[in-house]
């Protein structure tokens, strides 16, 4: 059962603390969520579901939705050539009609493994009122086609039964920050960290292959060891992602890492991307600080760090273990 509700909440825009905005909420059993009602939801057709990719993880992509309402600041998906003529912030586009699309895409395409949400959080506030994302898993379920989620939302845990279907699925869940204000800072409308460690509890509990994600991991404000401590045990794989300043708005978030942790702290956030040399050097740091952290954790590391001049290259294999 849910029930919904509406009221008024500070909120954070790109520039600072904003004045507050109108939300709605839906509580369901023990979860309460709030969806911006100041968000564009456009109903659009989309002529494919299906897209070749050159991410290793999976041989094709599924993005329901076009756009997010979680408002990531980092999102590399902003330099997305069907996302940059959006209102990246404040609109969502819902592809009414792609579960009669994947339908017939899958008459003539087999994928051997499906990613969904590459360019977007699948389980974002609408779904929980269009329910795309999880037609998506039913459908690729009744092929018997494997499938890899990324997510940071704890809004998939209520199509986990559906998820644990298939023994081949998996899922990428981030964990990227040791805090709920800095979760905020970068992260507007997001799930917050209990929501996060519950849902990743509830993995766990399902018997889904599970990775933790920690990316992007931003130099000195993703704080590594307090992240790791907070990892339910259980979890077998985890993985860093570096951020890259390509990936989007460098100059905000710098300025961001500036007006939260203090010039000292953007400073040296700055310094590792000055050039190739400095990166390296971070990059080495950050390598041996894993391999020490591995020593005492029976998980499985990887470790991806992008190339200094372009953040995805076809080299970044995130089911290659790196050595340290």
């Amino acid at each position: 059962m849910y029930y919904v509700g509406a009221g008024l909440v500070p909120a954070r825009n790109n520039t600072g603390w904003g004045k507050p905005i109108p939300y709605i909420f839906c509580v369901n059993r023990s979860w309460i969520f709030f969806a911006n009602d100041n968000m564009e939801i456009k109903i659009i057709q989309t002529q494919k579901a299906l897209s070749p990719t050159q991410i290793q993880l999976a041989d094709y992509v599924i993005n329901p939705y076009r756009g997010c309402e979680f408002g990531c600041l980092y999102c590399y998906s902003q330099e997305n050539k069907n996302i940059k003529n959006m209102d990246f912030f404040n609109s969502l586009c819902v592809k009414i009609n792609i579960a009669d699309v994947l339908r017939q895409q899958l008459q003539y395409t087999r994928p051997k493994r499906v990613l969904l949400g590459s360019t977007t959080e699948c389980f974002q506030y609408q779904e929980a009122k269009y329910g795309l994302t999880r037609q998506m898993l039913e459908i690729l379920n009744a092929e018997n086609i494997p499938y890899t989620i990324l997510t940071k939302s704890h809004l998939i845990k209520k199509d986990l039964s559906i998820i644990a279907k298939n023994r081949e699925n998996k899922i990428y869940f981030t964990l990227n920050f040791a805090s709920d204000d800095i979760i905020k800072l970068f992260e507007n409308n997001s799930s917050l960290l209990k929501m996060r460690l519950e849902t990743i509890e509830e993995i766990l509990k399902n018997k889904i292959q599970l990775r933790i994600h920690i990316g992007p991991f931003m130099p000195y404000v993703s704080i590594l060891k307090k992240i790791i401590k907070l990892i339910p045990s259980g979890t077998r794989e985890i993985d860093i992602e570096l951020y890259h300043k390509k990936m989007g708005n460098f100059k905000k978030i710098s300025a961001l890492v500036e007006e939260k942790f203090g010039k000292e702290t953007k400073d040296m956030f700055c310094e590792v991307y000055r050039n190739k040399e400095t990166y390296a050097d971070f990059t080495k740091k950050l390598t041996n600080e894993i391999a020490e952290i591995e020593k005492n954790n029976p998980a499985k590391f990887f470790c991806i760090l992008p190339d200094f001049n372009e953040f995805y290259n076809k080299g970044m294999d995130y089911n290659e273990k790196t050595v340290f």
